[in-house]
């Protein structure tokens, strides 16, 4: 990138907005924790006040000077948050703020909606893309408001923290799914120093003009999923200069350099979104610490998120203790028919290792049942032989189950496509 480009998502963050406020409304007990319900301004964008509903769980005894800060949607009538009384993921957000003796944060309203006509979600951003390519004015893609949202919502949690506990709330883990997941790449690219690992949720896009190109040529066509990109011609001129200007500024593979903080992504291996390797165009050169959590025979929802949930508290724990990450280091080869990997992982609380794997006749998994084998395995090294398949593709991915004091956990390698060649 150059440093034009870079400054592009900075100059906004930097932009002088004085919008930012944040006021507490109420508090409630959720088990052994209080939820306080914040109303949280952002900032100003294109005349419109963006304001959010952040409900701040803090258990009973804070144990570390660190938070979790889960972006999530939601609407705003008239500038104003529409305002949530019985959340369900207030017990999800109580739970995992108990168990690590810490805060967890839920920021809704990322992006404000409807706006620019009742749009929302996906057609909301893609239109402010097409803005963008319209006129020029770096400060339309919809991506920089909510990053600046996640930065406000650090910023009202640490002052939060302090007031009213006199803590130093210095570390954050950010997530979020889809647009939120996409929220949460870009706002770890800001190198903002408080965020210290992040976990972004079924955004398996990175490096848009290689995988949108190949989710085209795998599947015939786009996903129906992206259609409101796809009507605008985003994923179709990102050869173009002005494509390629909208890439960049919002995939965060133009980051890559800046996205070395501890990372899982998860993934669901029948995301409707997304081709099921998608990863590998991406994954390598991502920096740091990089770990991938599959939810088998899940869609874009993550088969209801409990799971992922489950792994993404013993993570944040695993933050805030300064514990190892559940890494998986793998060498791969096709020799004979198979395909051989040696792995390497941590052992400790590895209870089990599992391969999932699913046939098609094509390159689209979207409907296929993911099958798993266990191996029994508890080792830090092993080796594993996959036959490749006589017709058709296979896909497959190695799962490490864990146990740990708080739960279980899981990591997994990246998803391969087999044809009968070779990995595809």
């Amino acid at each position: 990138m150059t440093n034009d480009e870079v400054k592009k998502i900075l100059h906004y963050l930097n932009n002088g907005d004085n919008h930012y406020t944040y006021e507490v409304k109420d508090s409630s007990k959720i088990g052994n924790t209080t939820a306080y319900q914040i109303l949280l301004t952002s900032q100003k964008w294109k005349d419109i006040t963006w304001r959010h509903q952040l409900t701040v769980v803090v258990p009973s005894k804070i144990e570390h000077n660190g938070a979790l800060v889960i972006i999530a949607g939601g609407a705003n009538t008239n500038e104003q948050p529409n305002w949530s009384n019985n959340d369900k993921m207030w017990p999800v957000a109580a739970q995992m703020a108990a168990a690590n003796q810490s805060i967890v944060a839920i920021l809704k309203q990322t992006p404000n909606q409807p706006l620019m006509g009742n749009l929302k979600e996906d057609e909301l951003i893609s239109y402010t893309l097409h803005q963008y390519k319209q006129d020029g004015d770096a400060s339309w893609p919809l991506l920089f408001p909510m990053v600046k949202s996640a930065i406000r919502s650090m910023d009202a949690i640490e002052d939060f923290g302090k007031k009213r506990f006199d803590r130093n709330i210095e570390s954050f883990f950010i997530s979020g799914a889809s647009k939120r997941g996409w929220t949460t790449w870009l706002t770890a690219a800001t190198k903002d120093p408080r965020v210290k690992a992040i976990a972004p949720m079924v955004i398996d896009m990175l490096n848009m003009p290689a995988t949108l190109n190949y989710q085209f040529q795998s599947y015939g066509a786009y996903s129906d999923q992206i259609e409101d990109y796809v009507k605008l011609e985003i994923p179709q001129s990102t050869s173009s200069k002005k494509g390629k200007a909208v890439t960049t500024m919002i995939d965060p593979y133009s980051y890559r350099s800046k996205l070395s903080v501890p990372k899982m992504i998860f993934i669901g291996t029948n995301d409707e979104y997304w081709t099921v390797d998608a990863i590998k165009w991406y994954i390598k050169e991502i920096p740091g610490q990089t770990m991938i959590h599959y939810v088998p025979n899940a869609g874009h929802d993550l088969g209801g998120g409990a799971e992922a949930l489950q792994t993404l508290s013993a993570l944040y724990g695993k933050m805030l203790n300064g514990e190892p990450y559940p890494l998986v280091d793998n060498h791969v080869k096709t020799e004979n028919g198979k395909v051989m990997l040696d792995l390497k992982v941590n052992e400790k609380e590895l209870k089990d290792i599992q391969i999932w794997s699913a046939n098609s006749t094509d390159r689209d998994f979207r409907n296929e049942k993911f099958g798993s084998v266990s191996l029994g395995k508890t080792s830090s090294e092993n080796h594993i032989e996959v036959e490749l398949p006589s017709s058709g593709y296979k896909a497959f991915y190695i799962d490490f189950k864990y146990q740990g004091s708080k739960g279980p956990y899981a990591s997994s390698t990246r998803m391969y496509l087999l044809s009968p060649k070779g990995i595809d």
